[in-house]
């Protein structure tokens, strides 16, 4: 019904009433006479909303009229999908109550809106571990109890736990919170959840060492070897406990016959008995023993070193003797080694050990202990040479003479020897022979190595050969050749003792070269004469050394050159005048 209609059907008396009443309908822009018109639409902010369990928000819902004006003291109804996960006041406070998610209504008039919300576990302000403190044997396994409480100190269940350890190695934990007791020490362990952190102490103890035993009970070994015996540790409960990390003690109650290392390895010194002891550090109590008997060890072998080799003529060398046992180990210092031969013509050998040949040949030593007794063969041999050398280093002679070249050899320690062979060599036998003595003969000139050998070393001389000077040259007074042919004559070339030269450079010249010349032959023993023109020369012939230099007497020859007889030309060969 509209206003107007309602204002008609009133008594005049209540127009004022009515006026009154049309005003304020004008003023609120609905024509409905209430005071709170019907909402036509609600909304409702936020329209999400993320809460933490316990937590707690406001929402505001607000309905609006047909206008899209809101109305003003409209009472709105809230109600929660899930009361289970979030709760709300009729003032509109959102609280969360459980993990999930669901939606909280703001309700006008039947119109509603609706806030979508979603409840997260609360966060933990505080974790704590129990137990706080424990103490564990290594080995030993525990469960450990982690708490997460909010800032009221109200426990938050449903939580997950990050567990680590300070130090793994003594005090292993998984992610259940079971911690594993691996080696003695001290740790602390964290649990951690939203941030906040929880501790807890770990002590770690060995397992107590309930009895010790030693293995074998009893040994018996000879002076100066050793024997580690076997420990083995058990806990009260009789269960095998390792010994690695463990403290242990070790004695020995004679150590004139046996000593022990802090490892537990005896080694016996004299002949006795004594009784080997491990306690652990940690229960001195607690004790196990082995008896250890060593004995004098009976000699089996007697062995010289070295084995091999050869001795030089004169120098000592020395010999060792190791005396060993039945179990092949060495014999301690104190037995008594005698040394022998039984070749005294070849080595001498003294009660040291010390060998020393005396003569060439094949010698045998002996070592002898307590009925023992071991031999080696040696050969004796010269010292090896150690240089040679020749004097002279150089030596200059002529043609047949000879010159004596000495060899001294030295062995390897330095001293002249005279008894090795030597070997005498020459670079060129065609122009000097050595003797096996070194005696060098010059044959003809030129340079020569003369060396000595021995023992692979060598020495070397070098032997310059200089020709025999020429002293005369003997040829015929005259000679006749026939015009236009050749003819040759004899010449002897002699040194100042009368000897004959071969194969000497000789110059001949003619004073009349246009009548005749003269040309000699390499081996020095003809001059073949060319007749040239009618008429008489004179041949001058000249002995000269390599270096072209005259050596001797001229001499001289007066040629005729003749008509050739009728029956034509003819050569012929003069000797010379005697």
């Amino acid at each position: 019904m509209r206003v107007a209609d309602r204002m008609k059907s009133m008594s005049p008396r209540r127009i004022g009433a009515a006026s009154l009443l049309a005003m304020l309908a004008a003023t609120t822009g609905c024509l409905d006479l209430r005071t709170t018109p019907d909402a036509c639409t609600v909304t409702v902010a936020p329209t999400t909303l993320t809460l933490r369990v316990n937590g707690s928000a406001p929402i505001v819902g607000t309905a609006f009229d047909c206008n899209g004006n809101s109305i003003r003291n409209k009472r709105i109804s809230y109600s929660s999908a899930n009361s289970a996960v979030a709760n709300v006041t009729i003032e509109g406070t959102v609280i969360a109550v459980g993990v999930g998610s669901t939606s909280v209504s703001a309700v006008a008039d039947g119109k509603t809106a609706s806030v979508q919300v979603t409840v997260t576990p609360e966060a933990a302000t505080a974790v704590t571990i129990s137990p706080t403190t424990l103490t564990l044997r290594k080995t030993n396994t525990r469960q450990l109890t982690a708490t997460a409480r909010n800032n009221q100190n109200l426990v938050i269940t449903g939580r997950t736990f990050r567990w680590s350890s300070s130090n793994s190695a003594i005090v292993a934990i998984d992610q259940n919170g079971q911690v594993t007791a691996l080696a003695p020490g001290q740790v602390v362990i964290a649990a951690e959840a939203d941030q906040a952190v929880g501790n807890a102490t770990i002590i770690v103890t060995e397992i107590p060492i309930g009895s010790c035993s030693l293995a074998p009970v009893s040994s018996k070994v000879t002076v100066s070897q050793s024997v580690q015996p076997t420990l083995t540790l058990r806990d009260t409960a009789n269960n095998i406990l390792p010994s690695l990390g463990r403290s242990i003690v070790w004695s020995s109650s004679n150590e004139v016959v046996a000593t022990v290392t802090q490892s537990g390895l005896a080694t016996t010194r004299r002949a006795g008995t004594a009784t080997i002891t491990a306690s652990p550090a940690e229960n001195p109590q607690i004790t196990c023993s082995t008896s250890v008997e060593a004995v004098d060890p009976r000699i089996t072998q007697v062995v010289i070193t070295p084995r091999t080799g050869s001795l030089r003529l004169g120098i000592p060398r020395g010999f060792g003797a190791a005396l060993l046992d039945s179990t092949s180990n060495l014999v301690p210092a104190g037995r008594i080694t005698t040394w022998s031969t039984n070749t005294p013509t070849v080595v001498q050998v003294t009660q040291a050990g010390i060998v020393t040949g005396i003569s060439l040949g094949t010698a045998r030593i002996i070592a002898s202990s307590e009925g023992v007794a071991d031999t080696v063969t040696l050969q004796v041999t010269q010292i090896p040479v150690g240089s040679i050398a020749v004097t002279p280093l150089q030596a200059a002679i002529f043609e047949g003479q000879t010159v004596q070249i000495r060899a001294t050899v030295k062995d390897s320690v330095g001293t002249e020897v005279t008894d090795r062979p030597i070997e005498w060599l020459t670079s060129d036998p065609l122009r000097a022979t050595v003797s096996n003595t070194g005696l060098v003969t010059a044959i003809s000139a030129g340079t020569v190595n003369v060396g000595a050998t021995t023992e692979g070393r060598l020495a070397q001389s070098t032997v310059v050969i200089q020709q025999v000077p020429a002293d005369t040259i003997l040829v015929g007074g005259s000679f006749t050749v026939n015009r236009g042919a050749t003819s040759a004559f004899e010449m002897v070339v002699r040194d100042a003792a009368g000897n004959r030269l071969l194969g000497r450079n000789v110059i001949v010249t003619s004073d009349f070269p246009n009548i005749a010349i003269g040309q000699p032959n390499t081996q020095g023993t003809l001059v073949t004469v060319s007749g040239i023109a009618l008429g008489e020369a004179t041949l001058t012939l000249q002995a000269v050394d390599a270096n072209g230099r005259s050596q001797g007497k001229r001499s001289t020859v007066r040629v005729t050159v003749q008509a050739p007889p009728t029956g034509g030309l003819r050569s012929s060969v003069n000797p010379p005048t005697p």
